[in-house]
């Protein structure tokens, strides 16, 4: 798998106030079996034509991705939520059902919970934030994700790429209703 790349920034961009569109980050690491679940939707996103981005990095590297964006998406791995593939949506990202959730970013020091409190501390969040939790099971070194989760991450790309507007109130709506 390739990973996917950010659009190069252009002089205009770094210039404007107005925000970039909205980007899809994928977070976790594809060498990690089920924790590279987030790589391997935003490669699915990027091949249809969708900003996407795959970040295994440090959480302070995603404000520096989400920060002048309208809107972003994050899909991550997330331990002992419920059945092996199974979608959580969290669009309150002060309620404690997301901040005691188990985000698999344990190779690094600030994880997604705290990249958001930290981003909210700062003023560096996108306009608007949604975080997308797929329950792995195996999270050992080895490439490839389990069959639940390969799968759910196949219909999230499908629900993600058929929305009319994908970072809009009707995409949580549909993912929400497909959990």
């Amino acid at each position: 798998m390739t990973p996917a790349s950010p659009a190069p920034r252009t002089s205009s961009s770094l210039t404007s106030n107005a925000p970039e569109p909205g980007i899809f980050i994928g977070v976790g690491h594809a060498e990690r079996q089920d924790d590279g679940v987030g790589p391997f939707v935003a490669e699915g996103l990027r091949r249809r034509g969708l900003p996407a981005v795959a970040h295994g990095g440090d959480g302070t590297g995603l404000l520096d991705l989400w920060e002048s964006r309208s809107a972003c998406i994050v899909i991550d791995a997330v331990a002992n939520t419920g059945a092996t593939g199974g979608l959580s949506v969290f669009t309150d990202l002060d309620a404690s059902d997301f901040l005691r959730t188990a985000f698999v970013h344990s190779t690094h020091r600030l994880g997604l919970p705290e990249a958001v409190a930290l981003g909210r501390a700062l003023g560096r969040l996108p306009g608007r934030l949604i975080v997308i939790g797929v329950t792995g099971a195996a999270f050992g070194f080895g490439s490839g994700l389990s069959p639940p989760v390969e799968s759910a991450a196949e219909r999230l790309i499908d629900h993600l790429a058929e929305a009319e507007d994908a970072f809009g109130e009707g995409v949580v709506s549909r993912l929400l209703r497909a959990t």
